[in-house]
């Protein structure tokens, strides 16, 4: 039996020192330690807590790959770019982040090496990039 090898360049990205197949491989999200203080749970409105109940809904529930995903939700216009460089617990991430359209909400993350996106920031009302 003949293994295949993946196609990395077409469908990879790197994550943190993980490969993930990003067509095949299912968006999954989870929350692997406490959120960013000014952007956490205790900060949210119930208009937003329905906000990322929305998102986990057409994301997760749909069972949507990270590709189908990043076309539907990833930010790619503005300071933040589709990604950035950024040292959580002293260790250096690429975060992502996700949106629908014009609404401000927006929800800030990386895969760590499980393929997971793990919550990092949950911003309901897009004041990242203003605090800079």
């Amino acid at each position: 039996m003949v293994k295949k090898l993946t196609n990395q360049n077409q469908t990879s990205k790197k994550s943190n020192g993980t490969i993930l197949d990003r067509t095949s491989k299912p968006f999954r999200l989870c929350i692997q330690e406490c959120l960013d203080n000014n952007f956490s749970f205790k900060k949210m409105k119930k208009d937003s807590l329905k906000k990322l109940d929305q998102f986990i809904e057409n994301t997760t529930d749909k069972h949507l790959s990270i590709t189908e995903v990043d076309e539907l939700f990833l930010r790619t216009k503005g300071p933040g770019k589709q990604s950035r460089e950024v040292t959580i617990k002293g260790i250096e991430r690429q975060v992502f982040h996700y949106g629908k359209d014009r609404d401000p909400f927006r929800i800030f993350g990386y895969f760590n090496e499980d393929g997971y996106f793990v919550v990092y920031r949950i911003d309901p009302n897009h004041k990242t990039d203003k605090q800079k």
